[in-house]
């Protein structure tokens, strides 16, 4: 007959075994389902990517202009956006992001403060997976891409385009939306000249004041409307609200819900859909919109010459 000391010693290993089972069980499940609630992206995964510019054609901003002005010319759709340090990030949420990076990461900070003016305008809070959907499909859908390709945050893009799989035909720098009126004056003024143009941005209404003001007198042009967005939750009404105008161009100025907004409204209206950026700042302020990214690490004349 067994002792009293055994079989006590054999229940207690029984339940530090069924603790250890426990444990463990309890940790691959946990690690289940955050696997695929939030896949485990990290700066090393980020760093495994291979980045390489695109296999496109880079159009040069007189290049970039002259296929603006052949599809409004020709009456045929064209989109043409940009993918930004923010647009970057947005899309590489939960696929080269982790959720706790994302939430940690400065981009998030500053898109939550929720600022509706300016170069810290965001135009949406993060995390949201929805806004990366719709801006990869967009991107894809896109007729001409713009990014980074000088300073090193357009590596992330280009990681971005090859985790998503996006193949753009045309890329261009995507600062020259802030000086192709400058150093490309008489083709952004032919761009202009005669159309009927539709305002998309949080400063809409500024800008078509200094328009008509300033450039119509000398270009013709009509700015048929002025449509304010401030963020990603007011897209909806933007896309019925463009219905209700007769418009050759539009210019847009409203972050990742440009890059959004902009095929969409080439492809259901068989327009013209520009994603301006800070570019259209400088046709409200009459002064271009420059930064240290501009002013240092490219250079003016860099980007003038481009």
């Amino acid at each position: 007959m067994k002792s009293k000391v055994t079989l006590r010693r054999k229940k207690s290993m029984v339940k530090r075994r069924t603790r250890k089972f426990n444990k463990r069980t309890l940790r691959k499940k946990i690690g289940f389902f955050s696997r695929h609630r939030y896949p485990q992206s990290n700066e090393f995964t980020r760093d495994k990517i291979k980045t390489h510019r695109p296999d496109a054609a880079q159009l040069t901003c007189s290049e970039l202009l002259d296929k603006i002005i052949e599809a409004l010319e020709e009456k045929k759709p064209l989109s043409v956006v940009s993918v930004g340090q923010t647009e970057s990030f947005i899309m590489s949420q939960y696929t080269l992001y982790s959720h706790r990076e994302i939430l940690r990461d400065p981009e998030t900070l500053k898109a939550n403060e929720g600022v509706t003016t300016g170069l810290q305008h965001r135009g949406i809070r993060l995390p949201n997976k929805l806004a990366r959907v719709e801006a990869v499909e967009a991107v894809r859908q896109a007729d001409i891409v713009g990014y980074n390709t000088i300073i090193p945050s357009g590596a992330l893009a280009e990681k971005v385009f090859e985790v998503h799989n996006i193949k753009p035909k045309y890329v261009f720098e995507a600062f020259l939306r802030r000086v192709m009126m400058y150093s490309q004056k008489e083709k952004f003024e032919s761009m202009l000249g005669g159309r009927k143009i539709l305002l998309i941005s949080s400063i809409a209404d500024q800008v078509k004041d200094s328009m008509d003001k300033n450039l119509k007198p000398k270009l013709g042009f009509d700015v048929v409307g002025s449509i304010s967005i401030n963020s990603f939750e007011e897209i909806p009404m933007v896309k019925e609200k463009v219905a209700d105008y007769d418009f050759d161009l539009c210019l847009i100025a409203a972050g990742i819900n440009a890059v959004i907004l902009a095929p969409f409204i080439a492809q259901t209206y068989q327009k013209v859909a520009i994603d301006m950026g800070g570019g259209l700042s400088s046709l409200a302020t009459g002064e271009m919109l420059a930064c240290k990214w501009m002013t240092k690490r490219i250079g003016l004349d860099k980007l003038m010459g481009m």
